[in-house]
């Protein structure tokens, strides 16, 4: 009886590891993608308002987020370049303008690497 007690609890146990997320490169590139645009959220909040004013990007950006985001490139017309620092990723980001607010087109770099919601 205690036999299959114990071959329960370790096929229970093999079951759950098969369960655990993947930690293998491309998904921890994909993390980092994601937490990267989350990191430029209030940067591109401030993008977006000059963007709709038709006015020249001027923000600064203060990276937040130092050791997933090595530089930030923002153009006169708001289009953002974000590269990763650990990870290989670059991103960029095009705002466009629809009944008067931004909705950011994204294309990341190597695309299997970067989160679902920048893939061209």
């Amino acid at each position: 009886m205690i036999s299959r007690w114990v071959i329960g609890v370790v096929l229970l146990f093999g079951i759950l590891l098969f369960m655990l997320p993947k930690t293998d490169e491309q998904s921890l590139s994909r993390i980092a993608s994601a937490s990267m645009l989350m990191c430029t959220v209030d940067f591109r909040d401030q993008v977006a308002q000059q963007v709709v004013r038709e006015e020249a990007v001027t923000v600064k950006f203060r990276n937040k987020c130092p050791n997933l985001i090595d530089s930030l490139e923002v153009g006169e017309q708001g289009n953002v370049v974000i590269t990763g620092k650990k990870h290989q990723l670059k991103m960029t980001l095009i705002p466009l303008v629809e009944d008067g607010k931004v909705r950011w087109s994204c294309r990341g770099e190597p695309a299997p690497f970067v989160a679902k919601m920048c893939k061209a």
